[in-house]
């Protein structure tokens, strides 16, 4: 009859064993002639062709796909950046939405925009015919001292310079106004286009029901 601390041994033995082969796992693959193999060592060859894990039943827990070539690596980033561009391109639709209800809507933003530009550019424009009065006006004061023999006092110098300078920074605020213009039409444009386009396919799926 075994000891007490005989049968802990034993019993510690029959769990370590079962254990190990529950551990035990076998992989399954195609060779080159396309036939099922199974073994518990996997070749290194065949890993990129794809295998399968059996446990100790035969049962399959695992699949490994087989590596894609580079062609398949390809056409799987081609599709992948395309997904992407896709999800990117609902998400700027729903933000334009909900921002113009119609093409309408934001032609109307559109020309709210450039009649400010343009209210902008007119009192510039006027406040130019102004300076450009009051620079004529000091040059003909400084004229007439040069045709009396006179120095031209550095007042009336520093007066024309100032009026030379708000005119050019006058002149170049409505240059970069007139650019502005330009870049709200263009962004305005590519919203109104992409408005009727999503208006299109909003009644073709209407008419489609």
């Amino acid at each position: 009859m075994l000891s007490k601390p005989q049968n802990l041994i034993l019993l510690l033995i029959a769990v370590l064993f079962s254990h190990s082969v529950a551990a035990i796992s076998f992989y399954r693959y195609e060779n080159d002639e396309g036939h099922k193999v199974i073994t518990q060592t996997l070749p290194p060859n065949v890993v990129h062709k794809g295998y399968e894990v059996l446990n100790e039943r035969g049962l399959v827990v695992k699949v490994v796909p087989r590596a894609l070539t580079a062609e398949e690596l390809d056409a799987l980033e081609v599709e992948q950046r395309s997904q992407h561009q896709q999800a990117e391109q609902a998400r700027r639709d729903k933000k334009l939405l909900s921002i113009f209800s119609s093409p309408k809507d934001a032609e109307r933003a559109r020309d709210r925009k450039l009649e400010a530009l343009e209210v902008y550019i007119s009192v510039t424009k006027g406040n130019i015919l102004k300076l450009k009065g009051e620079y004529n006006q000091a040059q003909s004061q400084a004229a007439e001292k040069e045709r009396a023999g006179q120095a031209v006092p550095d007042f009336l110098v520093e007066k024309m310079d100032s009026f030379a300078r708000q005119i050019q920074q006058a002149e170049e605020s409505i240059e970069e106004k007139e650019q502005e213009k330009l870049v709200i039409r263009k962004a305005y444009q590519e919203d109104i286009d992409r408005l009727k386009y999503l208006q299109d396919q909003k009644q073709k799926a209407l008419e489609g029901r």
